[in-house]
């Protein structure tokens, strides 16, 4: 019996997705359990099972597509098996115009078309346009037709009439004989969606809703550099500084759980789990891998944990439940040579802990009043006024200063 693919709901705060690739093409045989389709969510891309063996008898969503979750995006069956109505209903939900052909082999779904002239070749009449497609070739007027599509069995997808449209942008003027080059002339666009618009749209809710307050102290990490050099000595997989400061971090969020909070539903949630989102900057945007329990692990093991997650990230590879459930991020900008900033909290927590680069500076030292080089580091905490007070928030950046300039205190093993 013929059943729907759904856009599946691989996250809490995932209401829609887009399909990335077909793996397979109508008329192929599916296997229960084998990879079908890749789905971008708000965070990364992932690999979908089907759910049961069959024919994969319609794709009703083109690569390129986004839909909201739950919808039907293809249909799986038997070879032989009427599926017109399950169509009808599919695009129904989906908000499409398609009109349903029946060959005498198979009953299939073509799209609607415009009368063209009868000179038109017959591949191009029949030619299978998403609707983001058609709808931007519209804006940019142009006939989505004339465009050649990289998509699933040939179709135009929203990126190919961008692309058409940034290669076809040079007029010529009969008035004017100098023609500027494309490179001159022509914006790249692209559209604001997926993460960059999941992560824009979370933020702007954090900067708008919760009151943003900033405190910053400067850091000497002398101490600490000297001790990792030594304990890296002979290790074979190093312990970073960044790797410290979370430690560090940690540490201070199961002395300190005023700060390791979230506001949930009009309650301020006191979280026991210390679980820190590490920031990582990807081309199309910033995605934060949560390490979970990061109190209970040793410097070792968070070390390990960190630098997976962040190869994880980085090849597009986490699942849902690496990037959810963080009371606490840390942010660091310290490699591309920044010195101070002030990052914005990461909603629901209540706050989130930027550093900078560690850079060797002159320091007054106040015991000898002396001047001396130190490998300095400066770090701003950003806390949501609503729950966190200044009070609260300096305690907090206190001792983590203590900790980082005095990392015998704690312990490395």
């Amino acid at each position: 019996m013929a059943e729907y693919i759904i856009m599946p709901k691989l996250g809490l705060n995932m209401d829609k997705g887009s399909v990335v690739k077909w793996n397979k093409k109508e008329g192929d045989t599916i296997e229960e359990q084998e990879i079908i389709f890749e789905v971008e969510t708000d965070k990364t891309v992932m690999e979908v099972e089907a759910q049961t063996s069959g024919v994969l008898k319609k794709i009703l969503v083109a690569e390129g597509e986004e839909v909201l979750v739950t919808l039907p995006i293809a249909i799986i069956g038997d070879k032989k098996e009427d599926i017109r109505q399950m169509m009808e209903e599919a695009y129904q939900k989906l908000g499409k115009k398609e009109v349903i052909e029946v060959s005498q082999e198979e009953r299939v779904i073509t799209p609607a078309i415009e009368k063209e002239p009868d000179t038109k070749p017959k591949q191009e009449i029949f030619k299978k346009i998403s609707p983001r497609a058609r709808k931007k070739a519209k804006e940019l007027g142009f006939n989505a037709e004339m465009v050649t599509g990289s998509g699933s069995n040939g179709a135009v997808i929203e990126n190919d009439v961008i692309i058409y449209n940034q290669e076809h942008q040079v007029k010529i003027s009969p008035t004017i004989e100098k023609v500027t080059s494309i490179e001159d002339k022509a914006d790249k666009r692209i559209p604001y969606t997926g993460m960059r618009k999941i992560i824009g749209d979370r933020l702007s809710q954090s900067k708008f809703t919760a009151p943003h307050l900033y405190f910053t102290v400067s850091i000497d990490m002398t101490n600490i550099t000297v001790l990792l050099k030594r304990y890296n000595r002979d290790r074979e997989e190093r312990i970073s500084i960044n790797d410290f400061l979370i430690f560090a971090v940690a540490k201070v969020l199961s002395e300190q759980p005023t700060i390791n909070c979230s506001l949930i539903n009009e309650e301020i949630v006191y979280h026991k789990a210390v679980n820190i989102g590490v920031a990582v900057a990807l081309e199309e945007g910033l995605i934060v891998p949560v390490l979970k329990g990061a109190n209970q692990k040793r410097v070792v093991q968070l070390s390990q944990e960190v630098r997976e997650l962040i190869k994880l990230a980085r090849e597009r590879k986490l699942i849902p439940g690496d990037y959810q459930g963080g009371t606490f991020t840390v942010s660091n900008l310290g490699m591309y040579g920044i010195e101070n900033f002030t990052a914005i909290i990461n909603p629901p927590e209540a706050a989130i802990l930027s550093v900078g680069e560690v850079k060797k500076m002159p320091v007054v030292i106040e015991e000898s009043e002396k001047i001396e080089i130190r490998s300095m580091m400066k770090a701003t905490v950003s806390v949501d006024h609503r729950l966190i007070d200044g009070a609260m928030a300096a305690n907090f950046l206190k001792q983590i200063k203590y900790y980082l300039e005095f990392p015998e205190s704690l312990t490395l093993a």
